[in-house]
């Protein structure tokens, strides 16, 4: 089958009457970009400035068409003509003018002060930005947002339904950082660490609900803020010994929910919806508040290791932990599995335990390793894509033996 309006197609071949969807689409992406920065002593050799703009311009756009008969499938309708050649649904993808031009500038600035040779502090402001897109076509079932002829779709039908977007902008982070580098105690201790507030506007998210999205698509959802402490020690506690640690305290939430509009250019008061069964229909970018995926509260680390003479060999022995607090493998506050609960599955906190211990001799390095020492099934990561709770966990304990031979 073809596509009767001129468009821009790959392949203008007819297809063949067994093809019942195919999508013939290009879509271009060019990026450009002017960078400059400079560093200024404010006070020679004390306090430096250092500040850089980057300027970007992105073209994106998409041609083509999409053509599937849709509607025409014989297990439904056994009147329809066999093969089925009434391909139902075509779309021009040149007629929508999917042309997007994004530009302007992302800077960055820092003034740093060097107290002693033994103490810096600095603060930075940084922009940066992440693309915008397309979205594959997409559809949208006989939920509330479908414009349907049921009493709870009477919003969806006065107003059109969701238009569901084409093209998603540029989502933008703003990041606020005050930090310190240190050395104390005869530099057998080094601290640094930082406070800091990030600022990230128009998330790109993906939305797929059934009942409500049918196609993943991505949208520009809300604005979130991070809000956290940074800080890592090494300490030279004896002659070999060191002892190493890290820690990151997080705390992010969404301040401001995304607008979603219908057809119409009506924005969609989700409060005033409800579903089938009278539930609630929450806004696709979640609920103030709330927090960010994959972002835990609390992650750490520590490690103590040893090294010394083993007769004419140089050894080491070595032991170390992580833990991580909980977390949430998704913002979808929308989309629920088949026992009725939310896919923005909690994931536990853990901590795993490693160690090793190795010998070294001029060119040669020996290794003996384990990891994950308790055998701990951390979860990682947790999803619904496939309609069933599937769980990423930690790497099983593992030992293993390295040698190692340099030839220079």
């Amino acid at each position: 089958m073809f596509v009767p309006q001129p468009v821009t197609s790959i392949n203008p071949n007819t297809r063949p009457l067994g093809d019942g969807f195919f999508n013939d689409i290009t879509r271009a992406y060019k990026q450009r970009a002017a960078y400059a920065s400079f560093d200024f002593d404010v006070v020679p050799k004390t306090v430096t400035l250092t500040a850089g703009t980057r300027y970007f311009r992105t073209e994106n756009t998409e041609v083509g068409s999409s053509v599937g008969s849709f509607g025409c499938q014989l297990i439904f309708n056994p009147a329809a003509p066999n093969p089925c050649v009434n391909h139902s649904n075509i779309q021009n993808i040149n007629a929508g003018g999917f042309d997007r031009t994004f530009s302007g500038f992302r800077s960055r600035a820092s003034l740093s002060w060097k107290i002693s040779d033994d103490a810096l502090l600095y603060y930075t402001w940084s922009q940066g930005y992440r693309p915008g897109g397309f979205n594959r076509g997409r559809a949208f079932t006989a939920g509330p947002l479908y414009p349907g002829p049921a009493e709870f779709q009477t919003q969806a039908r006065e107003h059109g339904g969701l238009a569901v977007p084409v093209q998603f902008a540029p989502d933008n982070l703003t990041n606020n950082e005050l930090g310190w580098k240190t050395l104390w105690a005869g530099e057998h201790i080094q601290w640094n660490g930082a406070l800091y507030q990030e600022d990230w506007d128009q998330v790109q998210m993906g939305i797929y609900a059934p009942g409500l999205v049918t196609s993943n698509v991505i949208a520009n959802g809300g604005n979130y803020r991070v809000r956290g402490v940074e800080t890592s020690a090494v300490a030279r506690l004896a002659r070999g010994v060191t002892l190493e640690g890290g820690a990151a305290w997080n705390h992010s939430e969404l301040i401001k929910e995304a607008t979603f509009l219908w057809a119409d250019g009506t924005a969609i008061d989700f409060s005033t919806l409800q579903t089938a069964s009278g539930g609630a229909v929450p806004n696709p970018s979640g609920t103030l508040g709330s927090s960010l995926a994959g972002a835990p509260p609390f992650q750490g680390n520590i490690r103590l290791r040893y090294d010394f003479a083993l007769g004419s060999y140089a050894a080491f022995a070595q032991v170390g932990a992580v833990h991580q607090s909980h977390s949430l493998a998704s913002t979808d506050r929308i989309t629920l599995d088949l026992q009725g609960n939310s896919i923005a599955y909690d994931l536990p906190a853990f901590t795993t335990y490693d160690g090793a211990v190795g010998i070294a001799k001029d060119r040669w390095r020996l290794q003996l390793y384990a990891l994950n020492l308790t055998d701990t099934r951390a979860q990682l990561y947790a999803n619904y894509a496939q309609w069933y709770k599937a769980v990423t966990v930690s790497r099983p304990r593992t030992i293993g033996l390295n040698v190692t031979y340099k030839s220079q």
